[in-house]
């Protein structure tokens, strides 16, 4: 992922949170012109604190993983549940939540 494409995901998670980049830049300390050039993908570079304010702000999380990685079962569980589609997800959990699941040996 680069920097505009993060910028994009940022954009988004501001409009669904339903924040203005001025409101952002009050909550995060960043200057609005650099919050949309950001967004735009105009912007050449951002610090890693700056960065960090702003997803914060708008309650993103930025991890670090090796490139071509595996969704894993977190993954998952936190994408938004398509319409019609929660059931695997709501079995997923209530499994999740009685612990792993065992099974009776045989004599």
């Amino acid at each position: 992922m680069n920097l505009a494409e993060l910028g994009e995901a940022f954009r988004s998670a501001r409009m669904a949170a339903d924040l203005t980049q001025q409101q952002v830049a009050e909550m995060s300390g960043v200057a609005r012109g650099r919050i949309s050039m950001f967004e735009t993908g105009a912007l050449p570079e951002i610090g890693a604190v700056k960065m960090l304010s702003l997803f914060d702000a708008v309650g993103l999380e930025l991890i670090a993983r090796p490139p071509g990685h595996q969704r894993t079962l977190d993954d998952v569980l936190a994408e938004p549940a398509e319409a019609g589609d929660t059931s695997m997800r709501q079995r997923v959990r209530k499994r999740s939540a009685r612990g792993p699941k065992t099974t009776k040996r045989q004599p």
